[in-house]
């Protein structure tokens, strides 16, 4: 699990370092309240379904095995932001490893610990006016490291 926290922590990192350059006005992981009107456009990570996708070759509780996690980057706006123009943006950040310059774009955010593109969701109603939504989500692979 060390692996999996390394690889959220690495995502989220490279989100807050550019999230005010992209044109977002809120980010945040797993929130508890309900976002204001004054907080659009905003991007939250939420993690999703975890799965075994390969289990070590002894098949015992407690071996390491191979995972994957399902990461959702849910991007909000008001309609007067163009939400694609936002969601690409923030894709590019996703895959765009921190410190390096010119942009060096890489799927790998930890040691033995890389995202894939899964799938894009929307721009979808939240059934309140004047908000569109889209989602990005993302696979986290990794080994645990068994206990």
């Amino acid at each position: 699990m060390i692996n999996r926290e390394l690889g959220l922590l690495e995502i989220k990192e490279r989100l807050k370092e550019n999230y005010v350059a992209i044109g977002l006005t809120t980010f945040r992981r797993n929130p508890t309240e309900a976002l204001r009107e004054e907080q659009f456009p905003y991007v939250i990570m939420e993690e999703g379904v975890d799965q075994i996708i390969e289990r070590s070759g002894r098949n015992k509780t407690g071996y390491p095995a191979k995972r994957v996690l399902e990461v959702i980057l849910e991007i909000g706006t008001l309609n007067t932001t163009n939400i694609r123009d936002l969601y690409n943006k923030v894709r590019t950040v996703i895959f765009t490893e921190r410190g390096t310059d010119p942009p060096v774009f890489t799927p790998i955010v930890a040691q033995n610990v890389f995202i894939n593109e899964n799938r894009t969701e929307g721009p979808t109603g939240v059934d309140i006016p004047g908000i569109l939504v889209m989602r990005l989500v993302l696979d986290l692979v990794y080994t645990d490291n068994g206990f």
